[in-house]
């Protein structure tokens, strides 16, 4: 099966720990609350219901992560062994390659969803509306299709609602207290309707890209599902009317460290069609000998493509048309016409199979409107519009595909690690302008977007001439009433953005009017900096360490392996014997309570408003839990099952049946629990005994764990100074990036990642950067194992706050903690372990943890002499 990124594990922890939030708060909208501090965006026709997007940008596998979230919500939220999922794309032919690849068995998509789920059943609409309970008893069934093919005004979506008699099985002996939740007839017998069964199993929702699925009608069509949950997939969330409940965003950094995407973006632009033509074509001709050297070095076969974006057709008008662009290439340029494919709505010459085989001549692709959905092709490289870039959906589109990095994996040419764009334009801001915007609708942050678009010059050896516009974004709105007329018409501001741009040099004169229409000193100075730009002046920022190219390295803890010393991890006490089935059985009350809360079921409540609220969660998982109920098990039954859901890698299969032996029996004969009540709950007890056996494997890795600490340990835990985690200068997979005013001078990387513009953790921050005694230090990420530095606990990985570099040669560790959490386990564990580092390290390394705000602690430790 296809390892996950980081980033895309992440994405599924965050969904897991909200899942988890649902069921201990049993309340939707609290627990997204928990997760992200942002209130949730209930859907009026939806209330109660977990409806959460997970935000991937183009090219972060966002649906091979919803691959992965049916099975984490079947087992963590749904809690049962088959559900109902209702899989919806945006169109038709993103459906059939989703049906296509759902029903590979060595398709990633597959693997995902056999792992989790063991049965799966994939169907279309057609075969879901002969379907028979039996199957979805048996296996997961998985249901693709459109939201179009729900609407009643079409006649395949009409039969989703109307009776069909094959389907009458389905409500043969449906419990009376589902029966309420059921469209009937007039003699209140279930109707028997695909839009029925879904009632019935409260299907699980997968939205692949929600542009289509967040209008009213289609809240309408979704509430009539009574679906458990929602989960949407999108580069681009809503943020208007009904705003997408964003519980995690992947950031452009995170896809980039992982190599999935290629970045910069260099722009270039002209304003006539041909010379730009001209210098696209010199451009991609030099990346394919590029390519060449990288197959001799590395093997692996690039063809650099071009996609060409042209005019459409207009009457009594002469528009650069396909026809146009393609008799240029071939008359004007040389060009083999067998390397040229046009792909617009008449016209289809790519290849079904993709233009990825070396035997294919495809180096061009011309088209108009937009490219068939669903094509991907990591070798386009060069995107040329040959009329201006406009914020539009044929250039988003476009756009996307050429930033998909071949094989997910970064080039040692670095010329193949970045895309480059060429537009018509007579204005290099406004294409620039265009393309951050197409960035940000294939899901790029806006401060993101603005720093991957750079000019094309310096790349290649032949400079490009860059017309002069010179763009700065501003702290505040200016007046620009009072600018004489010669100034003003030089002059944009894009109130959007906050970005005022400046063209051709700038005078004297213009830059004393300009000055003048802003209030702060600080709005004052970005005009100094247009009129130094656009002069050709060169102010720019200082370059970080990383930029500069200095190396960051720094020791860690490591163990000895025969004659090698490896990286301290939790795989070297892992393997340290203990035996599950002599440890106590016994579930107590607190551990698992006699009964779920039937009380919960149902519940009706005014909100504070004065509305009356039902809770959906607590419906939803009474009627899954009779969905199907079987009660024909045995003890010997549900231990098997027990064994088979609950993961025990480090405990062979012996150990762990004895073990649930005990549990069962001592529930079944000492608490006198019918087998019954077990049966129904056995997900609620499977996660009570999950908890207990990871209590015990804590307590035996724990024991394990302090002994190599020992000194006198028989592989003692050493710090060797040749033995060392490096920062990588161009991989700092930040979440979010820092926002803030304040200017941080010695920070390693250009950008400080994932630290917010206030607080203590800021503060500590300042501080260090003002420290005369560091060389420069990292905002160490967490959660980053190939791009941060940490330090094994006995339970988890540690990622201290805070990693600097010391001017005398030494290492610093900061950890900073609140007061309220210096005392506490986790904080201890922290501590016994940062000052272990410090003292197996000659006095190489300091460690330290400040209590609270008292950062002179941070002063006194570097006192220390070595």
């Amino acid at each position: 099966m296809l390892t996950l990124k980081e980033y895309q594990q992440r994405t599924l922890d965050t969904l897991q720990q909200y899942f988890a939030a649902c069921r201990a708060q049993n309340d939707a909208d609290k627990a997204f609350y928990s997760m992200t501090k942002i209130a949730y965006s209930p859907i009026k026709e939806l209330p109660g219901l977990p409806y959460v997007c997970l935000r991937l940008p183009t090219g972060g596998g966002k649906t091979l992560v919803a691959a992965h979230a049916v099975g984490l919500a079947a087992n963590e939220f749904l809690q049962v062994d088959h559900s109902l999922v209702l899989w919806l794309t945006p169109s038709n032919t993103i459906r059939e390659q989703t049906i296509k690849a759902l029903r590979d068995r060595s398709h990633p998509y597959r693997q995902a969803l056999d792992t989790a789920l063991k049965s799966v059943t994939i169907f279309d609409i057609k075969e879901a509306l002969s379907m028979q309970p039996s199957v979805c008893e048996g296996s997961t069934v998985i249901i693709v299709a459109t939201m179009q093919a729900f609407r009643v005004e079409d006649t395949d979506g009409r039969k989703v609602y109307e009776p069909a008699s094959i389907l009458n099985n389905h409500f043969l002996n449906v419990p009376s207290n589902l029966r309420p939740y059921l469209e009937t007839l007039s003699d209140n017998t279930p109707v028997s309707s695909l839009v029925n069964v879904f009632r019935l199993r409260t299907p699980m929702i997968i939205v692949d890209e929600a542009h289509n699925a967040r209008t009213p009608l289609s809240f309408q069509t979704l509430a009539r599902f009574r679906p458990s949950c929602i989960l949407e997939f999108t580069a681009t969330p809503a943020t208007k009317d009904t705003p997408s409940n964003v519980l995690h965003a992947v950031s452009a950094a995170e896809l980039n460290a992982e190599e999935m995407i290629k970045l910069p973006i260099r722009l270039e632009s002209r304003e006539d069609w041909k010379e730009l033509l001209s210098d696209a074509l010199a451009v991609r001709k030099d990346l394919e000998k590029t390519a060449l050297q990288e197959q001799n070095l590395t093997g692996e076969y690039i063809r650099p493509v071009m996609l060409l974006h042209a005019q459409p057709k207009r009457q009594n008008q002469e528009t650069i048309t396909v026809d146009v662009v393609k008799s240029c290439l071939i008359e004007d340029h040389k060009i083999p016409e067998e390397q040229i494919a046009i792909a617009t709505g008449d016209i289809k010459e790519l290849p079904e199979t993709g233009i990825a085989k070396p035997d294919c001549q495809i180096r061009f692709v011309i088209t108009v409107n937009a490219l068939r959905e669903g094509w991907d092709c990591p070798f386009a490289y060069v995107l040329c519009s040959v009329a201006e870039l406009r914020a539009s959906t044929a250039v988003e589109q476009i756009l996307g595909r050429i930033m998909r990095l071949p094989k997910a994996k970064r080039k040692k040419q670095l010329k193949l690690n970045q895309a480059y764009a060429f537009s018509a334009s007579k204005n290099f801001i406004d294409a620039a302008n265009a393309l951050t915007d197409a960035l940000v609708a294939n899901g790029f942050q806006p401060h993101e977007a603005q720093s991957f678009v750079t000019p094309v010059q310096h790349v290649f050896e032949e400079p490009v001439v860059f017309m002069g516009a010179t763009s700065v974004e501003v702290s505040e709105t200016p007046d620009l009433k009072e600018l004489p007329k010669e100034v003003a018409g030089k002059v944009l501001f894009d109130e959007k953005k906050n970005v005022i741009t400046f063209q051709g040099e700038m005078k004297e004169s213009d830059k004393q009017a300009l000055a003048k229409c802003f209030k702060t000193p600080a709005a004052k100075a970005t005009v100094e900096k247009i009129y130094n730009v656009s002069r050709g002046i060169t102010v720019t920022k200082p370059l970080s360490p990383a930029e500069r190219g200095e190396k960051f390295s720094i020791p860690v803890l490591t163990i000895r392996q025969g004659d090698l010393f490896e990286f301290f991890e939790e795989t070297h006490f892992l393997d340290f014997p203990w035996k599950l089935s002599s440890c106590d059985p016994a579930l107590t009350e607190k551990d698992f309570a006699s009964a779920r809360s039937e009380g919960d079921v149902g519940i009706i409540d005014i909100d504070k408003e004065g509305a009356i609220k039902i809770n959906y969660l607590s419906q939803i998982q009474t009627q899954l839990s009779f969905t199907g109920l079987d009660f024909a098990w045995s003890a010997e039954s549900l231990i098997l099952w027990l064994d088979q859901h609950i993961p025990h890698p480090d405990v062979i299969q012996p150990d762990a049946i004895g073990f649930l032996n005990g549990v069962l029996d001592h529930l079944l004969k000492t608490r006198n629990l019918p087998l019954e009540n077990l049966v129904r709950d056995k997900y609620r007890l499977k996660a009570a005994i999950q908890e207990k056996i990871q209590q015990y494997r804590l307590a035996a890795r724990t024991q394990a764990y302090q002994q190599l600490l020992l000194p006198e340990s028989p592989a003692p835990i050493e710090v060797r100074p040749e033995v060392c985690f490096s920062f990588k200068p161009d991989e700092y997979p930040y979440n979010t990036v820092f926002r803030g005013s304040y200017n941080f001078k010695n920070h390693f990387y250009p950008k400080v990642g994932d630290l917010n513009a206030d607080g203590e953790e800021f503060e500590c921050a300042v501080f260090l950067d003002t420290l005369p005694e560091i060389k420069f230090w990292v905002r160490n990420l967490e959660r980053r194992q190939q791009h941060s530095f940490w330090l094994q606990t006995s339970s988890d990985k540690f990622y201290p706050d805070f990693v600097c570099a010391l001017a005398d040669g030494r290492y610093l560790v900061v950890e900073y903690k609140g007061a309220d959490r210096w005392s506490n386990d986790d904080s201890q564990e922290k501590r016994i372990i940062g000052q272990l580092w410090e003292d197996r390290s000659n006095g190489q390394c300091l460690f330290i943890m400040p209590k609270g705000k008292d950062l002179s602690a941070i002063k006194s430790k570097l006192l220390q002499t070595m």
